[in-house]
């Protein structure tokens, strides 16, 4: 069912589809935290329902909840009208919900017939129906349009072919409820769509889908509905039909975002420039960089003040760029210079020496120690600045770190708390505080916003034009058109090679003139 079907079923009652999933009073607390006050809401059965919130909001402690992953204090589930009670994931599953999470739960070494009927193995005369089990799991991805090799590794095969593999596993389990969490978090454009593609299949199969993203426009493009929450409770329930994303946001945050970034992005709207404008002096420039079939012959020069977008599918090279910038990566040729001077890079921390600082796109693996507190993580580049004869002043670090908190309005109960506890939104700050510390003249930024939401989204980008008015440079390394459109200049890349260069003025709203140059 899409928006058009929503709003012909409203009006002719009868025909309205019975309810699916039903929650009531849903409440969840932790030590010193209520993570959901009481929220309630209805999905109808065939629907694809989406879940709208920032990081914080009770997302996550919801999908959890409906997994079974954990209890709810309070409140009732019921599925097809019959009241759930779930101790176990398996619980779950038993009752036909089953959650796609971000990181896929596949066995990369298994086959992909193995993945869909792990722990369930057909067999014949106490062994393994190999046979049975390779044509049930052909069935399987032919109801979600894939034709796949179902011998071969999982491992061998694309993310998006490994999303299908999942989505064939959940629905041989007899599924009636899909839980998607940001399923297109790391998928290209193409694939994005083919997803999408399935899940309207799967919507006229009757197959209930919830859906998870920060992206507004998948919520209006896939979506019939969508159930916002804020701090823990309802904050609006909206169908696509009736609404505009900004009403989204305004419920998201509490407030609107009119004349914002973000706005002018969502609405396609031409964006205003993340950077103060260029000055004359040429900070950091690249000649003939590459590495391997990766990255190929990239050249560019980039200003004090500047704000560069380097934008392509995911796996264009634009990442790849990212780390060579930043000393992450190891060049195979080509130069680096920085005030006119030629550097060379064997470790990110001669590009930190060199005033370089950068925000991975795996910020959890790549860009923090999860454990460790919030002053630990924003001072880790600077301990000099805070030790001495091998001893960190803690009170010094713990002024300074807190002085970032407050700088950069980020959301911590302490300067202590582990940044694994944190939003996303606020994971990406403290990473930023600690190149502000460091007095970094330079920031690569990849894919700076994947994974956190939209208000998160518009401090970003405050922040980084801050910078640049500041006299620093950014690079903006992003699989997202409307993020680029936002840059001063746009660096276009397709198999590695830089294939336009667009002036902010030259990009036309809706991002044609850079979706041109993809192949």
């Amino acid at each position: 069912m899409n928006a058009s079907t929503a709003a012909r079923v409203e009006d002719s009652p009868h025909d309205q589809p019975p309810v699916e999933l039903e929650l009531k009073g849903i409440t969840r607390s932790y030590p010193g935290v209520q993570a959901l006050k009481g929220v309630s809401f209805s999905v109808a059965r065939g629907s694809i329902h989406a879940l709208a919130g920032q990081n914080g909001a009770g997302k996550s402690t919801l999908v959890k909840i409906l997994s079974g992953a954990e209890e709810p204090n309070a409140g009732t589930i019921r599925l097809g009208g019959e009241l759930q009670r779930f101790r176990e994931p398996m619980d779950a599953q038993r009752a036909g919900i089953h959650t796609i999470f971000q990181e896929l739960s596949l066995v990369p070494s298994l086959s992909v017939a193995e993945n869909i009927y792990l722990g369930r193995l057909p067999r014949k005369r106490g062994a393994v129906d190999w046979a049975a089990m390779n044509m049930g799991a052909r069935a399987a991805l032919d109801r979600v349009g894939f034709d796949l090799d179902v011998t071969l590794p999982v491992a061998s095969y694309s993310t998006a072919q490994q999303q299908a593999v999942e989505l064939a596993k959940a629905l041989d389990k007899d599924a009636r409820v899909l839980l998607l969490d940001e399923p297109t978090s790391t998928l290209p454009l193409p694939d994005v769509e083919r997803l999408f593609t399935v899940l309207r299949s799967l919507s006229e199969q009757n197959v209930t889908l919830l859906f998870i993203s920060h992206r507004m426009d998948e919520l209006y493009s896939l979506c019939d509905a969508v159930t916002v929450l804020r701090d823990g409770v309802n904050a609006a329930d909206l169908r696509t039909a009736d609404s505009v994303p900004a009403d989204v946001v305004s419920a998201m945050v509490g407030k609107s975002l009119e004349g914002s970034m973000a706005d002018a992005a969502m609405r396609g709207e031409r964006a205003p420039r993340m950077g103060s404008g260029a000055r004359e002096h040429v900070l950091l420039s690249t000649s003939g960089l590459s590495e391997g079939e990766r990255v190929k012959d990239v050249s560019f020069e980039l200003r004090e003040g500047e704000v560069l977008g380097v934008v392509g599918l995911i796996g264009s090279g634009q990442s790849e760029l990212a780390g060579l910038l930043a000393g992450a990566r190891e060049s195979g040729s080509g130069e680096i210079a920085i005030d006119g001077k030629r550097v060379s890079f064997g470790a990110p921390r001669d590009a930190i020496r060199r005033g370089v600082g950068l925000l991975p796109q795996d910020r959890k693996s790549a860009g923090f120690i999860p454990d460790m507190g919030v002053a630990g993580n924003v001072t880790l580049a600077s301990l000099p600045q805070f030790s001495r004869l091998s001893f960190i002043n803690g009170k010094r670090e713990n002024a300074t770190a807190a002085a970032m908190v407050e700088r950069l309005g980020m959301k911590v109960s302490s300067v202590h708390q582990p940044l694994s506890t944190l939003s996303g939104g606020t994971q990406q700050k403290a990473i930023l505080a600690r190149w502000l510390v460091r007095n970094c003249r330079i920031l690569v930024c990849d894919e700076p916003t994947r994974g956190v939401d939209v208000g998160a989204k518009e401090d970003m980008y405050e922040l980084l034009r801050d910078f640049a008015a500041g006299g620093g440079t950014v690079v903006v390394s992003t699989s997202e058109i409307s993020e680029a459109m936002m840059c001063d200049r746009v660096l276009v890349m397709a198999r590695g090679r830089v294939v336009a260069e667009l002036e902010h003025d030259q990009i036309d709203p809706q991002g044609r003139a850079i979706l041109a140059h993809f192949a």
